[in-house]
């Protein structure tokens, strides 16, 4: 009796413990919101613990949230004990929030998940259909000032008046641009001071505006300056060449991008050759090129923000152009001689040339003297002649 009792509460003995957990549920957060502050990008996301959560029934309560863009599949997942988040988001599309429970049942290591709280956020987009800009290209110049250049909407009317709104994390609300840049009386752009700069932040951009047939579709963006960057060229390159090849120098450009943050491409070519380029991606104000021209060899540099600094960067323009005229190493000492040679054979063609005209100098000289000196002799023999004539007819 007491065996058949064992073989019978035995196997509910077993299940006991996987039924009571899997009877354990935990039900999702409550009054999913999300906000939008008006700062053109960041969101503000809340949410309430679930009201069956007790603390008897869980060791630790945190959430699970994972959001992104309604037609992206690349979704950022954080899990957290807050019940909020604020990130940024491109409010040119809807954008898909998902929030779990997690609770650790007893502290023994279990888990139990509930089901998601989903909500869909949707921007207000409003506007002529095409109207809003395109192509918008921000440069960051030397960290001095930035340029915001765009291109008119494809259905844009030609009354069309555009505006740009601008927030970071350091602005309290957003601001207006104050300094457009304007092309034909249309605005195309828009010029910020080195103030309204701020790195490593994200800079939020909002572009709507105005026409004759309604408003333009705002269009927003979000990137950060550092990744924008486009420093001056670098300058006073200098060129020495040797048996091995040139060694050139230079220094960084001026302004408030640290040297460290620098790389730079040097391109090189001779007379009659292509050119060539080196990218020197670390820190440096001097490279040399082991290299040999028979030519004329020419030499420029530009700079940009290296991948230590920025995810991204915008080349200078190029330095102007330095030359000069170098000689194979092997072929050095044979020039050396052959100009030699030929500064003799100079040396001994002017000497030859001198002693030619010397030595006719001199011969017309003393056949010179000789027909002066005859004239004379003749001229005293005329003279005693006629003095022995005189002589001769005063004795007649």
């Amino acid at each position: 009796m007491g065996l058949n009792i064992l073989a019978i509460l035995l196997p509910a003995l077993i299940l006991w413990p996987s039924r009571t957990s899997a009877a354990l549920t935990v039900d999702p957060p409550t009054d999913l919101q999300i906000i939008d502050p008006g700062h053109l990008g960041p969101l503000h996301i809340h949410w309430k613990a679930p009201l069956s959560l007790t603390s008897e029934k869980s060791c630790m309560v945190r959430y699970m949230l994972t959001y992104c863009d309604v037609d992206s599949t690349n979704c950022k997942r954080i899990i957290t004990r807050q019940l909020k988040h604020t990130d940024g988001f491109n409010l040119n599309k809807g954008v898909i929030v998902k929030v779990r429970t997690l609770v650790k049942e007893h502290c023994d290591g279990s888990e139990l998940k509930s089901d998601w709280m989903e909500m869909t956020y949707w921007p207000l987009i409003e506007g002529l259909a095409d109207s809003k800009i395109k192509n918008l290209q921000c440069i960051v110049y030397n960290l001095e000032y930035m340029d915001c250049l765009w291109k008119n909407g494809a259905n844009a009317p030609n009354d069309t008046d555009y505006r740009l709104y601008y927030w970071h994390e350091e602005l309290e609300q957003v601001m207006k641009c104050n300094n457009y840049i304007k092309n034909q009386g249309h605005k195309v752009g828009c010029h910020f001071s080195n103030d309204s700069l701020i790195e490593f932040s994200d800079f939020n951009i909002c572009i709507n505006g105005t026409s004759r047939l309604g408003p333009v579709m705002p269009t927003y963006y979000t990137f950060q300056l550092q990744d924008h960057v486009k420093p001056a060229a670098p300058y006073e390159i200098k060129m020495t060449a040797s048996k091995n090849g040139i060694y050139l120098e230079w220094k960084p450009p001026a302004g408030k991008i640290k040297p460290h943050c620098l790389e730079y491409e040097v391109n090189f070519s001779g007379k009659n050759t292509d050119w060539e380029s080196k990218v020197l991606p670390e820190e440096t104000t001097s490279t040399f090129l082991n290299i040999t021209v028979k030519t004329k060899f020419c030499v420029h540099l530009r700079a940009a923000v290296n991948m230590y600094c920025a995810d991204d960067s915008v080349w200078s323009e190029w330095s102007s152009t330095q030359c000069l005229r170098d000689y194979p190493a092997e072929e050095e000492h044979t020039i050396i001689k052959r100009n030699l040679f030929s500064e003799l054979i100079l040396l001994t063609a002017l000497a030859s040339i001198s002693l030619t005209l010397l030595v006719g100098v001199l011969a017309c000289w003393v056949r010179w003297k000789r027909s002066f000196s005859k004239k004379k002799v003749n001229m005293l023999l005329t003279e005693e002649t006629k003095s022995i004539n005189e002589r001769n007819c005063l004795n007649c």
